[in-house]
């Protein structure tokens, strides 16, 4: 669900490729050492992979969708509009057109894109055969196997995630109040007082950052249980990558670090001469 914070980490054969926020200089391929092997020109967003390359909205070129090859390291302008939101579906690419906030899906075989979902969204989901996004009414599925549509809930989500079959995310029409919606039983609920704008989840836990506590990074059980305090720092995009929680370190000049979802010390994903993340 690392699309919903901004996609701005992803993981292709045996490098880790980051959007570099600190100096906007590209995408970083990194290596398991943290040594940089490929810097792009592209400033990677919503990076959505396809096994060999990645698919994203290029800021360096007006938000046209562009192909990182993680093989011949090339770099690829695929379709000339601005989008966002980058999934894949299929081997299709669903995207946000940012001119009209409609989804389309884009057939990278033949070149070609057409209309998916002709309403304004803000963000979405693709969750098994169904698709959960966020509009001007309201939060809504559509099911991507006869193309029905449903009005779920009056909210305004942000950092849209799903796991343990509920939707999780910010309400924006609720000063930012990190909700659940469970889909079973059809019902909304705000989730432990916390204020949020970034949300990530996993399995067992739901990760925010505290907008009440300096963007510190608070955990949640999936299940139930009361939000603890995970890491202090002043975080922000959170996406998790197999057993790991990446963010931006706002105390950091928007350096990303990463820690074990289990817990631990938080240290950069960049290799650095002399500095806690040299041996990385």
């Amino acid at each position: 669900m690392n699309v919903s914070n901004g996609g701005l980490v992803a993981q292709l054969h045996d490098c880790l490729y980051v959007c570099d926020l600190s100096g906007y200089s590209g995408a970083l391929a990194v290596s398991q050492d943290g040594a940089i092997a490929w810097e792009t020109s592209a400033i990677m967003w919503f990076a959505a992979s396809d096994g060999s390359g990645l698919y994203c909205s290029n800021q360096r070129d007006y938000d046209c969708m562009t192909y990182l090859s993680g093989r011949d390291r090339t770099e690829t302008r695929i379709l000339e509009r601005a989008c966002a939101n980058l999934v894949m579906h299929g081997g299709n690419v669903l995207f946000l057109d940012e001119e009209d906030g409609f989804i389309y899906e884009h057939d990278p075989m033949r070149g070609k894109s057409s209309l998916f979902i002709k309403e304004t969204a803000t963000s979405f989901i693709v969750v098994s055969d169904m698709l959960y996004y966020a509009s001007e009414s309201g939060l809504k599925s559509f099911d991507l196997n006869n193309g029905r549509t449903e009005k779920l809930a009056n909210c305004f989500p942000v950092s849209l995630n799903f796991a343990g079959g509920q939707l999780i995310f910010a309400d924006a029409s609720q000063d930012y109040a990190l909700c659940r919606y469970d889909v079973g039983q059809s019902r909304l609920v705000a989730s432990d007082g916390i204020r949020t704008q970034s949300v990530i989840t996993t399995e067992e836990y739901i990760f925010a950052c505290d907008l009440d506590d300096g963007n510190s990074i608070v955990r949640l059980g999936l299940a139930a249980g009361a939000p603890i305090r995970f890491c202090g720092e002043c975080a922000d995009k959170l996406h998790v990558i197999g057993e790991d929680l990446f963010f931006l370190n706002r105390n950091d000049r928007n350096a990303w670090y990463r820690v074990s979802v289990s817990g631990g010390r938080p240290t950069p994903v960049l290799a650095m001469p002399d500095g806690p993340g040299a041996d990385e």
